[in-house]
């Protein structure tokens, strides 16, 4: 969960055109994303509360780094527009989903935030959303040692990495819309027709 606090400082590096640093900072964000990944599949943690916390670290972190290098001219801010506009989108699916796993009855806001109760499902990410994510980092290291070690042949690369991680981020939000509704589909399905046993 580090990077809940890393995304904003290395944003801030950014605006202080600190390019290296915040690359090198960037970088020890993603080893201590897969150690903490390491440990809990070695310890057979798999809660519900770290499946969602855990896209949301991922979020803030890209987010906070991809606005900071809007800023610095880095970046093309339709594309950071766009990642943006489908992490809204997925964080209000994913209130949905907890709104929906409750049947719209919480009695405060600490239940409705407790994902390790009752009747909490957890979120599972999809292959693609994945890739889009590790497209995404890739983009911001490369665009953060542009300024430093960059030519024009590797701006090319840049922006062809950038159509790339546009075409994944819409490529997954669609994912994502289609999983939605089978799940309500589902739900539905149930709702109408639960299922009966005998004892």
């Amino acid at each position: 969960m580090s990077r809940l606090i890393s995304g904003p400082f290395i944003g801030w590096m950014i605006m202080n055109e600190w390019y290296l640093s915040a690359f090198i900072g960037l970088a020890v964000s993603g080893a201590t994303d897969w150690l903490d990944g390491y440990v809990a599949r070695r310890m057979g943690i798999n809660s519900v509360i770290g499946s969602y916390l855990d896209p949301l670290a991922d979020k803030v972190l890209i987010v906070s780094v991809a606005i900071a290098m809007v800023k610095k001219g880095l970046l093309q801010p339709w594309l950071v527009g766009l990642v943006v506009l489908r992490d809204v989108g997925l964080i209000s699916g994913a209130v949905y989903q907890r709104a929906n796993s409750l049947d719209w009855e919480w009695k405060s806001w600490s239940e409705f935030t407790n994902l390790d109760g009752t009747r909490a499902r957890k979120v599972e990410p999809l292959f693609l959303s994945k890739v889009n994510t590790v497209f995404q980092l890739v983009l911001v290291a490369a665009a953060l040692l542009q300024p430093e070690f960059g030519t024009d042949e590797t701006q090319v690369y840049i922006t062809y990495l950038s159509w790339l991680v546009a075409s994944t981020t819409v490529a997954s939000t669609v994912a994502y819309g289609a999983q939605q509704m089978r799940s309500g589909s589902t739900l539905v399905a149930k709702q109408k027709f639960p299922s009966s046993k005998s004892s």
